[in-house]
């Protein structure tokens, strides 16, 4: 990239940009122009602070920082700050990278998009005129590498940049299969919707089972193509790693546009033999609140085989539908021959609304039930501080 940055100096205090494509940005600060190789620059630079601009990839937003008092601005001489960009964001041609150096070490990495002001009154910053796109993401892949909690942003940038070379870049760090840098590395890709598909399902197949190859469930999620909620349910259905499984249903119950996931999820129970798998299931039908979710939810708490199937989801759906949950747990307790279970179903009784709870247990008193369970109902009738009910009880006993 060749002079996309021009500057003019302004009395040795500011300056102004000129001839940026599209752009909005002022900066107002001085400035050293360099034009040296970056890794060059950065074995014999003194701390401060340098920049330089690449293009940015299709469709990315303009990404500025937050909570400074003024919109789309940053000011680096602010030492807390939160930065990003968000879907209402205008799209931005170029990836302006501010680095900090401090102690002989980078200390912070900002993206900045052509609609963001930038403000650094008194500081110099060294702008580097001639960064190619793949020089900047060799190095901050480098840099990635070495700083294993990627507390300077490195990784965000450099999903930023415009061609193959990002993705790849992301996909060697996650191949490393070493911690936390590889996990983020993961989390990145999952955040180029225009092309992070095929790098995550690359992974996939070449991740050995760990907690790097789960993280893909999370960035499959975000990616949020049809192919990667496609690849999701196919984790979900028949993952080797069980953990992987039951953490991918878990996520597509947070994926937006999963129409057919309540009856995805039923097939699914009715598969699998893992403990672990049919637990997060259920909850995930709970995530949904929906009508059919719940309508799927009390139909396992009267037909499921297993009994602690049934338990679980008559807890979930009491909370999200407690008319649904008082009627399973009143059909429970007269076709359960368990008493673990119809306690259980008192229990649900007990936390449902007040009126409610406190009409359904007086008529399991009333009712044609074993005496343990009328005790049940009528300890759980004396937590209650309803003068209603207190009054109801006073007159039955």
């Amino acid at each position: 990239m060749k002079n996309l940055l021009k500057l003019t100096q302004i009395a040795g205090i500011s300056l102004m940009s000129v001839g940026l494509v599209n752009a909005q940005t002022f900066l107002d600060l001085e400035t050293n122009a360099v034009s040296e190789n970056l890794s060059s620059y950065l074995k014999s630079a003194d701390d401060g602070w340098f920049a330089y601009s690449i293009p940015a990839a299709a469709g990315t937003h303009s990404m500025c920082c937050y909570n400074q008092g003024e919109k789309a601005a940053c000011d680096l001489t602010k030492k807390q700050y939160g930065f990003g960009s968000s879907s209402d964001s205008l799209y931005t041609d170029n990836i302006h990278v501010f680095v900090h150096l401090d102690n002989g070490g980078i200390k912070r990495v900002m993206p900045m998009g052509d609609h963001c002001q930038v403000k650094a009154k008194g500081l110099t910053v060294d702008w580097l005129t001639d960064v190619s796109n793949n020089e900047s993401i060799n190095w901050l892949k480098h840099e990635a590498s070495q700083n294993a909690h990627d507390s300077n942003n490195s990784l965000y940038v450099l999903s930023l940049h415009q061609g193959d070379a990002a993705p790849e870049a992301l996909v060697d760090l996650a191949a490393d299969n070493a911690g936390e840098y590889s996990e983020q590395a993961v989390f990145w890709l999952g955040q180029r919707q225009s092309d992070g598909y095929e790098y995550l399902a690359e992974l996939y197949d070449s991740l050995p089972v760990g907690e790097v190859r789960r993280k893909l469930n999370f960035a499959l999620s975000q990616n949020k193509t049809k192919d990667s909620v496609a690849l999701l349910k196919g984790i979900a259905l028949e993952d080797r790693d069980s953990e992987q499984q039951a953490d991918a249903i878990f996520w597509l119950s947070q994926t937006d546009g999963v129409t057919d996931l309540p009856e995805f999820l039923i097939e699914l129970m009715s598969t699998t033999e893992s403990d672990e798998v049919q637990e997060k299931a259920i909850f995930s039908l709970s995530q949904i609140q929906t009508s059919e979710a719940n309508q799927e939810l009390a139909k396992l708490v009267k037909d499921h085989k297993d009994a602690e199937v049934r338990e679980k989801s008559l807890f979930w759906l009491a909370q999200n539908s407690p008319e649904r949950a008082r009627v399973a747990a009143m059909d429970l307790l007269k076709t359960s021959s368990r008493e673990s279970e119809q306690e259980n179903a008192v229990f649900v009784l007990s936390q449902l609304p007040s009126e409610q709870s406190s009409a359904a247990l007086f008529s399991v008193i009333k009712g044609d039930y074993n005496r343990n369970i009328k005790k049940k109902a009528l300890f759980w009738l004396s937590q209650s501080d309803n003068e209603d009910t207190i009054s109801q009880l006073e007159k039955l006993l």
